[in-house]
């Protein structure tokens, strides 16, 4: 009896496996209908996101007007008084709003059966004179981002300001003036300041404000004078070759200095005009020069190169910037000698020497004068 009972235990041991087995197969099935099932939502939710990004991009295209444009309008009007017994049975829900303003319309939740005053304003098409087209749009933003400065475009401050354009200093008539003009109408040659680094044409003119001057005064005056006569004679010297010339930079403070991308100088070691290689500004001794064409680049480059030195200028970094010139030798004298020739001040003196060099042989010899004296003596 008892190995009976044992084959009668163990006979549903095959049918709890095959229960196991057909349980696990439906919840397979399950998970990939259910995964399916998901998959098709996700479609249709993309599928809706599409056409409804489709409808909105529809809907602001611009076309007819569905009305006429028109003003915004305020209609007021007063609320007619029902009847007493409508007012007692609305008095429990009513919600009473006292308006702070006569003027105001009043908003309650639920209707007002008393009498008062009822003010509705309707706004009707109130974006008319917005821009319509994505070309409108985009001139009423550059416009908006961009100042003009003197004869060139820089973004406009973050922080509006009703500071007006700085003017130039007044001409006095000095013995700069001739070459500061020059060297002003070089530099708006190239209106578009760019190089491999970019457009930095917005640099100069903010340097110009923060210091409080006009762009003329800071990136011409801020250069050192005997370097800006080296330069109008430089420059005139290649106007008669037949080369358009320009400046890519002219003085540069510390600020400006920072500002300034690619091969560079550390802030307050350049000779654009930092504060411990120079003496700051009105001493700046280089400048970055460049063709107003583009296609005179190189060409200006290796006038500097051929016939710099007679005019004490230099290009010292052909490869790594060549851009750059700077003086060289003893720029002083070779300035102050350029400046003699371009104001006569040196004719006159080659004039006073020959003068005096003539009165000096005219006369005769002392021995001779002497002599002379002394027979008109003994004659007498």
């Amino acid at each position: 009896m008892p190995p009976l009972r044992r084959s009668a235990i163990a006979l549903p041991r095959p049918a709890k496996a095959l229960g196991n087995a057909l349980s696990i197969a439906p919840s397979s099935a399950l998970i990939q209908y259910g995964i399916l099932g998901l998959k098709v939502v996700a479609g249709a939710l993309a599928g809706a996101t599409v056409a409804l990004a489709f409808m909105n991009y529809e809907s602001r295209q611009p076309g007819a007007p569905a009305f006429e444009p028109a003003r915004n309008e305020t209609v007021v009007y007063r609320r007619a008084t029902p009847p007493k017994s409508y007012a007692r049975m609305e008095q429990a829900d009513e919600v009473a709003v006292e308006p702070a303003d006569p003027a105001e319309p009043v908003l309650t939740s639920h209707t007002s059966y008393y009498e008062r005053p009822v003010q509705t304003v309707s706004f009707t098409n109130s974006n008319v004179d917005q821009p319509r087209s994505i070309f409108e749009v985009t001139r009423a933003a550059i416009a908006k981002a961009l100042v003009k400065v003197g004869g060139f475009v820089a973004y406009r401050s973050t922080t509006e300001t009703a500071e007006p354009e700085i003017a130039p200093r007044k001409r006095t008539g000095g013995i700069m003036d001739e070459v500061d003009d020059y060297l002003w109408e070089v530099y708006q040659r190239l209106p578009v300041k760019k190089d491999g680094t970019g457009d930095f044409t917005w640099k100069d003119p903010a340097a110009a404000r923060r210091m409080g001057l006009a762009l003329q005064d800071y990136v011409i005056s801020g250069m050192n004078p005997e370097f800006r006569e080296q330069l109008y004679h430089a420059g005139k010297a290649m106007d008669a070759a037949g080369l358009q010339w320009s400046m890519l930079s002219a003085f540069r403070d510390d600020y400006r200095q920072r500002l300034a991308a690619g091969f560079k100088a550390s802030v307050g070691n350049s000779l654009h005009g930092g504060s411990r290689r120079t003496g700051g500004y009105g001493d700046g001794r280089a400048i970055d020069i460049a063709g107003a064409d583009e296609t005179q680049m190189e060409d200006v480059w290796k006038w500097i190169d051929a016939h710099g030195a007679k005019y004490g200028l230099s290009r010292p970094m052909p490869g790594a910037d060549p851009a750059h010139i700077q003086q060289r030798g003893d720029a002083n004298k070779v300035a102050m000698h350029l400046r003699e020739v371009r104001t006569g001040i040196a004719d006159a003196r080659v004039t006073e020497t020959r003068v005096a060099e003539t009165r000096v042989s005219s006369d005769p010899p002392s021995w001779r004068r002497k002599h002379h004296r002394t027979k008109v003596a003994s004659a007498r």
